[in-house]
């Protein structure tokens, strides 16, 4: 017995009906690699240091003055995935979203430094380092913020009467000596509680607010609030004699900025 063998006759709608799932194994398994990418890259550290910390916004954030220098420290234990690079992402509001910077991060044993600096008005800054390729996120370390606060604008002597006096450390027409209105008045023996502010809060570090009374140093604050007080007597006098309020803002550097509310104590 002699058995033919006959080829299958050519259906080219076989070819079409294989295509979409070419395709769609191929779009599998980019998908697949990309995961395995994503995965490969471990999440960075970052940390902020040297800086204090100050109750702000109903929490304790790091904070310093506009225009310092900060370092923050970096952290990343695995090596890179082939192509990808460390970058520092900035968030400079609430609104805004986070944009990466220029600033170059080299790994030295699986650590690096990276120095950021802040002027205008300040507020809280966020950043994170994330591990890029191209444009596309691999992996993103958990973000620190930190408030740069600009210097005092002055400094407010006041009064246990709510009086005061001012001096601006910028705008000088803002000075009440200058427009003679930094005067007010007490009874002999009277018992006031008297106050030093900063012109602006939060106050950085390295600054400090002194309160003197009378020629006496009553007290003095380096708190992030900028604000000092203290219950004082005002002298028992016979006649009419000035008793001076001074609040003094000091810069980091030893310059002081005071302000004087000139007293007149009646009998």
């Amino acid at each position: 017995m002699t058995l033919a063998l006959q080829a299958a006759p050519y259906d080219p709608s076989h070819m079409r009906q294989s295509r979409p799932y070419a395709l769609l194994l191929a779009l599998v398994t980019a998908f697949m690699m990309l995961v395995a990418s994503a995965s490969a890259a471990s999440r960075p550290l970052l940390a902020v240091l040297g800086l204090p910390h100050g109750a702000i916004g109903g929490g304790s954030l790091p904070y310093t003055e506009t225009d310092s220098v900060v370092q923050l420290s970096v952290g990343y234990s695995s090596h890179l995935p082939s192509g990808a690079k460390l970058r520092l992402l900035v968030k400079v509001n609430s609104v805004t979203p986070y944009k990466a910077t220029a600033t170059k991060i080299t790994l030295s044993g699986g650590h690096a430094k990276v120095h950021v600096s802040q002027g205008g008005i300040g507020g809280p800054f966020k950043y994170e380092i994330a591990v890029m390729s191209g444009s596309r996120r691999l992996a993103t370390s958990k973000p620190v913020t930190i408030y740069w606060t600009r210097p005092p604008g002055g400094v407010f002597a006041i009064g246990g009467g709510g009086e005061s006096a001012y001096t601006s450390l910028t705008v000088a027409s803002e000075t009440c000596e200058v427009v003679g209105k930094c005067k007010g008045d007490a009874g002999s023996g009277e018992q006031a509680f008297i106050r030093a502010v900063s012109g602006t809060s939060p106050m950085p570090p390295g600054w400090s607010v002194t309160l003197l009374f009378n020629g006496q140093q009553i007290c003095t604050t380096t708190a992030i609030n900028g604000e000092c007080g203290a219950q004082v007597t005002y002298p028992t006098v016979s006649a009419e004699t000035a008793v001076p309020l001074t609040a003094e803002v000091i810069s980091p550097k030893g310059a002081i900025t005071s302000a004087t509310l000139l007293t007149t104590v009646y009998p």
